[in-house]
């Protein structure tokens, strides 16, 4: 048995030419087949920091996730959950208010959304790719707006993902043989998204229509380890 360990770094183009580092991840393939995401995030702006710890099973149900939220220097709050049969336990902290708790309900192939962007490539973990027409996938979100720059106990947004096959992909962190998915998003987008591996690690994603159309997103580092497990 090991523990592969995979850390890196996603950059954001922006429409206009933009580049900066947006966002850096580490994900552990654990030994019971487990897998365990930490991503920090900045957006372009340099305003909103969300700090993420999300844990799923080897299947891709998701096991708990926590998330913190930083906009203009300032600490918005902290959001826990954990999924227990077919229900999520929510809590939220926001600075000066109370704990508030709530038992939402867990549908079967449900994600949650904490708003990092390696996330988006573990959306499609329940499709079948033996399809090649339009699914419909489920995410419980933490926010209601597009960048993610509120928190509480969110909602549940549906979208529509097809699964256009595999291809090589040049990113600057390599060239992967990658499966590619067009997703129309509940926020109006058609967004085109690559992953790799069977960790679903995210490669590149192209905002093809809506707000901020022309917007990318791709994998500029990745460093692998395997560390031996007893």
């Amino acid at each position: 048995m090991g523990l592969s360990i995979y850390t890196g770094r996603i950059d954001i183009t922006e429409p206009d030419g933009y580049h900066c580092d947006y966002e850096r991840f580490i994900l552990t393939a654990n030994p019971d087949g487990s897998r365990t995401l930490r991503t920090v995030t900045r957006s372009p702006k340099g305003d909103l920091l969300r700090d993420v710890n999300q844990m799923v099973a080897a299947d891709w149900r998701p096991i708990e996730v926590t998330g913190r939220l930083f906009f203009k220097n300032e600490f918005q709050g902290t959001v826990m959950r954990r999924v227990i049969g077919d229900k999520i336990h929510s809590y939220v902290w926001t600075p000066g208010s109370p704990m508030d708790y709530q038992e939402i309900d867990a549908p079967p192939k449900m994600t949650l959304g904490f708003h990092p962007i390696f996330h988006d490539a573990w959306k499609m973990s329940y499709l079948d790719l033996g399809s090649r027409e339009y699914q419909p996938i489920l995410t419980h979100t933490v926010s209601n707006t597009w960048n993610g720059k509120s928190l509480g106990h969110g909602q549940k947004l549906t979208g529509q993902v097809r699964f256009e096959g595999s291809e090589s992909l040049a990113v600057p962190a390599g060239t992967f043989t990658c499966e590619r998915f067009t997703w129309m998003t509940s926020f109006g987008k058609e967004l085109h998204v690559w992953r790799y591996g069977p960790h679903h690690i995210f490669m590149k994603m192209v905002v093809a229509a809506g707000d901020k159309a022309g917007s990318i997103y791709e994998l500029a580092t990745l460093e692998e380890k395997t560390v031996a497990w007893p």
